[in-house]
């Protein structure tokens, strides 16, 4: 699985690479003509409402909210809701068209598909129920992975300050074992959007057809997320250099520092495409694989049911 995992990695790359990069620029540009809008309708609430907006800047300082009117802080809520109902948009009419075209032209290589009308085609949908889905599916795997992984980073980190030895041997097994478990229930759940978006399923649903694609297949799954890893942070090398002579302050204002960032910045924007490819190309693989497994079972059982006949 692996090895057709890394050669179609490249096909797809190949194949649809102005594609992908398009998209990924469409869909920043919608985004932040998006946020402009928002920022617009902040100002304009502003000044319906009488409201000084920068007084926000000193929301960093706690002392002052005892002295914030009632009239900001009723601003900073419907701010708020704005900003939620943006984040919904933004997943319905942007994430989902995203994720969809991604998934679809990953799927067959035989098939060559138009990425530019699948993408619209699913704006010109205006799914709202899938972006609820896609939040509701967020935050739940949120909730189950996020404390199973926090308790063990908790544990880890606080070993240290406990003075009884054999407590902290307890203390530091639970961690590992938490962060053990988070870091498996992350790699069973990681495609339980990519089957909401694609298959259309409840939050649940999707939930168990990750579970149901992963089984039995950890070891493609493990090596498929390390690599993806591996291949980041590699692209991501130059950046973090740029960004360790950045720190030291000297070399902020040279020549060189100006071309490394740039540099840094356009080599990671070449590799982009093939990030996506290999971030949705696995779920493709998985349910191929798995609706094979499925076609030989009807197979045995159909056998099973002539030879008893």
């Amino acid at each position: 699985m692996f090895k057709n995992f890394l050669q179609d990695s490249f096909f797809y790359t190949k194949r649809y690479y102005g594609y992908i990069f398009g998209l990924v620029v469409i869909s920043f540009i919608f985004v932040l003509l998006s946020v402009v809008i928002l920022l617009i309708l902040g100002i304009l609430l502003a000044m319906l409402m009488g409201v000084d907006i920068s007084t926000a800047l000193l929301l960093n300082d706690k002392d002052i909210f005892p002295f914030l009117s009632s009239r900001f802080i009723f601003y900073l809520i419907l701010m708020v809701l704005l900003l939620v109902i943006w984040l919904f948009l933004a997943v319905a009419f942007v994430q989902y068209p995203l994720v969809k075209t991604f998934i679809e032209i990953t799927r067959e290589k035989e098939i060559y598909k138009r990425p530019f009308s699948i993408y619209f085609e699913k704006i010109k949908e205006k799914n709202l129920l899938m972006g609820l889905k896609i939040i509701g599916l967020g935050l739940l795997l949120m909730f189950i992975i996020g404390p199973i992984f926090g308790i063990g980073i908790v544990c880890i980190a606080e070993a240290e300050t406990i003075i009884n030895i054999l407590a902290r041997l307890v203390v530091i097994i639970v961690g590992i074992v938490g962060v053990i478990f988070g870091v498996y229930f992350f790699l069973r759940l990681m495609y339980a959007n990519a089957a909401l978006v694609d298959k259309d399923l409840g939050i649940l649903e999707s939930i168990r057809e990750s579970l149901k694609l992963t089984k039995g297949k950890m070891g493609f799954v493990i090596a498929a997320f390390v690599y993806s890893t591996i291949v980041s942070i590699i692209f991501q090398i130059p950046l973090y250099i740029v960004d360790i002579l950045f720190k030291t302050g000297s070399f902020q204002e040279s020549a060189l520092f100006i071309i490394l960032s740039l540099a840094g910045f356009v080599l990671y924007l070449i590799a982009v495409p093939y990030f996506v490819i290999i971030q949705y190309l696995p779920y493709n693989i998985l349910n191929s694989y798995n609706k094979g497994e499925n076609h030989q079972d009807k197979q045995i059982d159909q056998t099973d049911d002539y030879v008893i006949g």
